[in-house]
């Protein structure tokens, strides 16, 4: 398995506030986070709101600790039935560490293997998301 390395946790955080600027989007933040969770970067743009912060990094852990991108928490915890239930007692588990808000993207190398995650916030969770695939496509480059 790959290790995200520092160089490309910068290059996707980059290409996040690049996409951003290009999208006219207010301040955002992005997290990046290693495959065991622990933040490898972080930057925000001046004007962030504080909590911007934490909710960056909880997109990336509960994308990597779900295992799916943080839009498919947020499909499954609207979608009723158990899900929210789920969801809600994950984040009583991990004091409140989860946030179902797309934003949130499974980094992988190229054997499929999850090797962090990216977290953005300061937008609207869809264009949230559209500027963290931006990040992973521009570390692939």
């Amino acid at each position: 398995m790959t290790t995200l390395t520092l160089k490309q946790a910068n290059q996707i955080i980059d290409a996040v506030f690049a996409k951003a600027r290009e999208l006219d989007l207010p301040p955002v933040g992005c997290a990046i986070l290693d495959a065991g969770g622990h933040l490898k970067a972080f930057q925000a743009e001046d004007g962030l709101a504080f909590a911007r912060v934490i909710v960056c990094q909880a997109k990336a852990w509960g994308s990597l600790g779900v295992g799916v991108d943080s839009n498919k928490i947020a499909e499954r915890y609207c979608a009723g039935g158990p899900n929210p239930g789920f969801i809600n007692a994950l984040n009583a588990m991990t004091g409140g560490y989860v946030v179902p808000l797309a934003g949130g993207v499974l980094i992988k190398d190229a054997d499929g293997n999850n090797i962090g995650a990216v977290g953005v916030s300061g937008a609207k969770p869809e264009e949230d998301e559209v500027c963290a695939r931006a990040g992973l496509a521009a570390m692939r480059a």
